[in-house]
């Protein structure tokens, strides 16, 4: 999986740099397009760095992993476009503590993430570059949230403020990828009441995707 998020990351860093020295590649598009796209979950900030309440310092933050979705765009024109966008990610939960006191201690738990969202495109005149703004939700799932859901009434879906940009880089005149780069923010109560408080979540996806022109 580590090597797979490696992949992910020089390719689109490659590619963005390819089409920041050739900001007219790739301008050709459909008006409404669906894009499949591949992606790595990470998540930049911890659910919790205290999670027993009790001075041990047990934090507590979601695994990066891989993560599969969907988009489908719609330009009104030539700089405005709207978005609906969905993604599954397999990242799980991992707890893990440096106490020398205890020893410290590090397990992970099965999970998975699921991203859904609304949003904005604005792409400035003469560039292949677009900004993506808008809302959605983040939504946990697996056999440990539905334990904790049922036994904590941990709310395990979230509302999420979408913020981001992308790139159209053209490979052949027929075939693109777009790159994007993507952060969601929501606040999240990993047991929905004391001792562990709410807490502000920075989750971000890095995408490689293919757009497959629905219309002209």
């Amino acid at each position: 999986m580590i090597n797979r998020i490696r992949r992910t990351l020089v390719i689109g860093g490659s590619l963005l740099g390819v089409s920041l020295l050739f900001p007219r590649a790739g301008q050709a598009q459909g008006k409404l397009e669906l894009t499949p796209f591949f992606a790595s979950y990470y998540a930049l900030t911890t659910m919790s760095n205290d999670a027993n309440n009790d001075g041990s310092n047990v934090r507590i933050q979601q695994l990066s992993a891989p993560t599969y979705g969907g988009r489908i765009s719609y330009w009104v024109s030539r700089t405005i476009g709207i978005e609906a966008a969905a993604g599954y990610s397999t990242s799980g939960l991992r707890a893990f503590s440096k106490d020398t006191a205890s020893g410290g201690l590090s397990f992970a738990v099965t999970g998975n993430v699921m991203l859904a969202s609304a949003r904005m495109l604005y792409r400035p005149a003469r560039t292949n570059l677009h900004l993506i703004v808008g809302g959605g939700i983040v939504h946990r799932g697996g056999t440990f949230w539905k334990d904790s859901h049922t036994n904590l009434n941990t709310k395990v879906t979230s509302p999420a403020v979408i913020l981001g940009a992308g790139v159209r880089a053209s490979v052949t005149p027929k075939f693109a990828l777009n790159v994007s780069l993507e952060g969601n923010l929501y606040s999240f109560d990993p047991d929905g009441t004391d001792p562990l408080k709410s807490k502000l979540q920075a989750d971000v996806l890095l995408a490689i995707g293919v757009p497959l022109t629905l219309s002209h």
